[in-house]
Order: C-alpha cells, then structure tokens, then sequence
C-alpha cells in the first residue's frame, strides 16, 4: 500500500459519475492566518506496525459542535484550536483524518498506528490544506499516527485526503435541518437524517458506506465515508449511530 495514486484517480473518475453538482453544499469561509508555527513532533500513545489494513475510513468532523466543546478550554488548548474556532472562519464539515483500519479490531488499539517516524510537518504543506484540516497540531498527530501506515510521504497522504474529500458533496447546516434556526444552537434531528443529506447530494453512495457517530448528549461528532484500500468506496463494518435514533446538530457559531 506503498503507493495509491493508481487507486485514487479510479475513485475520483467513479466519483465523477455518482456525485451531483448542486448549489446546496456547505458554504465554508477559511482565510489563511498570516504566520504558521511549526506543529512539535509528538511521542508516539502506542505503536501497530503490523496490524494489517483491511479498509480505510475518511472521518469528517462536524466543526460547530468540535468548536463549541473548546470554549471553556484554557488558553493554551484555545490557542491550538483558534484558525478553526476562534477567528472570522466558518467550517462546517472539516477533515479530521484518513485512518488505515483493521477490521477486526475490538478497540481503538487494534488498528494500525504510528507505523513509521517522522519529522515535523513543513509550513507550506501545512498552508496548502490548512482549511481541510484546520490545525496544525491535528495535521501533525493525523500524519504521524495514521499517514505514515499506508503513506511513503506527508504530501501523497494530504493529497490524496484532498481528492476524496473534494469530491464529496457536503451537506450543510441548511441541508441537515432546514433554515431558520439561529447561530450556536442544537436542533433535533436522527443519525438517519444526516445520512440521507450525504446520500441526496451523493447519490451512487450507499447507508452502508457512511457511519455517523455522536459526542455526549448524542450531539453530532463526526460522520465516516468508508473506503477500501484503493480508495473507493466501500461499506463500513457494524457500528455507529443507529439511523433511528435522535440526536442533536450544533448550528455554526456565526
């Protein structure tokens, strides 16, 4: 799994076909801060060079309820999450990661991790995705812990991050639970809901290619696109939210 690329231009040509275009996709605003500290290298929680990876799974954080669990942080965590949270910025559907799996795992320790060392990551790769993955810190941990299990370099994993990610339409705020609400609030909504404005958008997906998962409170955390090793799509194993069940969606902050 040296290399992807052969796999990633497939996905992309089929995603041609089965994604819509349509004005009804989340409308982000991401401005650049001017200076970019380099992230610290981090020491590795723990290390599976030999878990094998059975699928992959790109993982979208729902950014309003991300941004709206760090306001009581201490400045220092604060500081980490400012590009997303605390500037003029409005992020709906972020990129947290692209994660090798196991399928077999029965924990988060199962699957593959920090397969391989690295240094910090450049200023200018950090500037060219900053406002996929918006921050430097997550940029950093995402690459060491899960890029370099099935990446030779930091560039090809953030591409090809990119490829996917930009091909999948995205539902927004409006999509997910209909206009009129105000700024910062939680509206109720089901698992299923929010699965079917990913499916409306990207109709060639399949219920079973995406998962949503909730923080506490059942609010809404983050939604995985499953795909197997090559990149395409592809079903998730069981788990997840059930479709059935209620949960609540953080409107943006602004």
């Amino acid at each position: 799994m040296r290399s992807m690329a052969s796999g990633v231009a497939k996905l992309c040509a089929g995603l041609v076909l089965f994604l819509v275009l349509t004005p009804s996709f989340a409308q982000d605003v991401c401005n650049l801060p001017a200076a970019i500290s380099l992230p610290a290298v981090r020491s590795p929680d723990y290390v599976n060079k030999d878990k094998p990876t059975d699928y992959m799974a790109l993982v979208l954080s729902w950014s309003p309820q991300h941004c709206e669990a760090q306001r009581n942080q201490p400045e220092e965590v604060k500081r980490k999450h400012a590009h997303q949270c605390f500037s003029e910025n409005r992020l709906e559907w972020v990129v947290h990661g692209l994660w090798p799996q196991n399928a077999k795992a029965s924990s988060n320790k199962d699957h593959p991790r920090h397969c391989n060392a690295s240094d910090a990551l450049p200023s200018d790769l950090l500037k060219q995705h900053l406002c996929m993955m918006p921050g430097v810190d997550l940029m950093q941990n995402e690459w060491q812990a899960h890029g370099t299990c099935g990446w030779s370099t930091a560039p090809a994993y953030f591409a090809d991050i990119r490829k996917v990610y930009g091909a999948l339409k995205r539902p927004n705020t409006q999509d997910m639970v209909g206009s009129g609400h105000g700024p910062n609030r939680l509206i109720d909504s089901t698992a299923g809901k929010v699965k079917a404005s990913f499916l409306a958008l990207n109709p060639s997906l399949t219920a079973d290619q995406i998962r949503v998962n909730v923080a506490s409170g059942n609010r809404l955390k983050e939604i995985w696109l499953c795909l197997d090793k090559t990149l395409k799509p592809a079903a998730c194993p069981a788990g997840g939210t059930p479709d059935q069940q209620t949960i609540s969606v953080r409107t943006p902050q602004r």
